[in-house]
């Protein structure tokens, strides 16, 4: 049969509701079970209740691999929590009937695969990796950047969110060296998960403001690969904040010595669905929502400012891995995907 069929797991996180959200509204009208292990049996609406009376049904304690092997489309997301895809990849994969595992498109949300070099998972997650064999087999999902190669792709790592952003900003960038790399960043609370911890309580965070991780947060890592891969030079300085906010990601990259920055962002970006060019600052409200982002470039004498609002859960997570999906499985980029966000926020 030629339908699509689509298993998330991790379906109960703020990820996974998204990606019961946005593809409830794709047009190829996909069939879509969800996976959690805690709410198995309860209706989707229970955990996510934005999604009652928009998308029936209940969470499954664990993958149909019956009813999904009876698709000629197979698709598994994973929006799982870190660790948790790379300690069960052997075992899923056995469990997988016939060819059911080769023939899937696997979308995982988590950090477990974006890391090619080990020693660079280590210094930022600071522990093993716990299935490296399995590493290769990974496409780095960065769709701006993998456009062709994530077509050709069955096992797709899905960026971070910060590390999107921190992207998006480099990657016109390429072959320059860069000298100090200064970084910003603002995060909302969605971006810590829906567990209850002090930096998400709301008391401690709705009329605050901090910083966390400063120098060492762990999607520096996936900058650091692309920096790599593309010959920039530079030493990267990133700072993330946490603000009273629940989504949405605004980051300020300061870079000196480079000409004609705004027109490599317009090379670079002509062909990019998701990615607006805007006059000064970019404003979240603007991409909340949706899986735009909107960047803006402001030049001062040798130094240049590079902004970038996006908004987490969607292009920073579940928008991109549809994304993903989308260029993977032959669809239009943008099926599913295109609607601006809501204005005023």
């Amino acid at each position: 049969m030629s339908e699509r069929r689509i298993v998330v797991l991790g379906a109960s996180g703020y990820g996974g509701g998204e990606l019961l959200r946005l593809l409830a509204q794709h047009p190829e009208r996909p069939r879509v079970r969800g996976v959690s292990r805690s709410y198995a049996g309860k209706p989707f609406h229970n955990v996510h209740p934005n999604l009652r009376g928009v998308v029936p049904g209940a969470f499954d304690g664990s993958v149909d691999w019956t009813w999904l092997s009876e698709s000629d489309k197979p698709v598994l997301f994973c929006a799982m929590p870190h660790g948790e895809l790379s300690q069960q990849y052997k075992a899923l994969a056995a469990s997988a009937p016939g060819d059911t595992w080769r023939r899937l498109t696997l979308i995982d949300l988590s950090a477990d695969f974006r890391i090619h070099d080990v020693d660079l998972y280590k210094r930022f997650y600071k522990v093993e990796h716990p299935c490296p064999d399995e590493i290769p087999a990974f496409t780095y999902g960065f769709c701006e950047w993998q456009h062709d190669a994530i077509k050709a792709a069955k096992r797709i790592a899905n960026p971070g969110c910060f590390a999107t952003a921190l992207q998006l900003a480099l990657l016109p960038l390429a072959k320059q060296h860069l000298g100090l790399i200064a970084v910003s960043g603002v995060t909302g609370s969605s971006g810590s998960g829906m567990k209850l911890s002090e930096t998400t309580h709301h008391p401690t965070r709705a009329h605050d403001f901090r910083a966390y991780k400063a120098l060492g947060h762990q999607h520096q890592a996936e900058a650091i690969q692309l920096m790599l891969s593309l010959g920039v030079g530079g030493d990267l300085a990133f700072v993330p904040h946490s603000a009273p906010i629940v989504r949405g990601i605004f980051l300020t990259m300061q870079v000196a010595g480079v000409s004609d920055v705004r027109s490599r962002f317009e090379s670079v970006y002509a062909n990019a669905p998701f990615v607006r060019l805007v006059e000064d600052s970019p404003r979240l409200a603007s991409v909340t929502g949706s899986n735009f982002v909107d960047i803006g470039v402001v030049t001062h004498g040798k130094v240049t400012a590079i902004m970038v609002a996006l908004d987490n859960l969607v292009k920073g997570m579940a928008g991109q891995a549809i994304q993903n999906m989308n260029l993977a499985t032959g669809l239009d980029e943008r099926a599913g995907l295109w609607a601006a966000a809501a204005y005023p926020a």
